[in-house]
């Protein structure tokens, strides 16, 4: 019962819990497509597509000679930014080589099978070391991968570094 002292009483607002969770489950409940292949039109799409590879590329390469010449430290984590820096280095020229190559794919190389399935999906390249290069450079994610991992260890020595009040080691493993 309300009393004067207090006042009227009134339903609290929903906790920030409570929206948090909404916000995180209103996605899962309503889905639409997601597609994970996307299609650049015409030969501009394509072509500002590897204009950001080069620069992307420039960039990683910039960053790995700032580290070089002047290094802000020297333990574990920064030696774990670098080799992750070259990894996506080298996946950016890997890749960037990739899309070149698949843009000058023959047009009866891809046997695809109907449906939203790749599983069936088939390529068909004449027997040549350039679509060699093709297929091994497609395995892209043999790079991209352990360059994503160096980046946790070293973002997650870096916070520890800081953590700790910003002592940097400069000894050797």
């Amino acid at each position: 019962m309300p009393t004067e002292q207090n006042g009227p009483r009134c339903r609290p607002a929903p906790a920030r819990s409570t929206l948090l969770l909404l916000a995180v489950a209103l996605p899962w409940l309503l889905p639409a497509p997601a597609w994970a292949v996307q299609v650049h039109g015409g030969a501009e799409g394509y072509i500002v597509h590897q204009m950001a590879h080069i620069f992307l590329g420039a960039a990683l390469l910039f960053l790995l000679l700032v580290l070089h010449r002047r290094p802000p430290g020297t333990g574990k984590p920064w030696r774990h930014l670098k080799l992750s820096l070259l990894l996506f280095l080298l996946w950016d020229i890997d890749t960037t080589l990739v899309h070149w190559l698949a843009n000058r794919l023959p047009e009866h190389a891809l046997l695809t099978t109907v449906g939203p399935s790749l599983v069936g999906d088939r390529i068909l390249l004449p027997d040549s070391w350039v679509w060699y290069l093709y297929y091994a450079g497609s395995h892209d994610h043999l790079l991209c991968v352990p360059a994503i991992w160096f980046l946790v260890l070293s973002l997650k020595g870096l916070g520890a570094s800081a953590a700790s009040g910003g002592q940097q080691t400069s000894t050797a493993p």
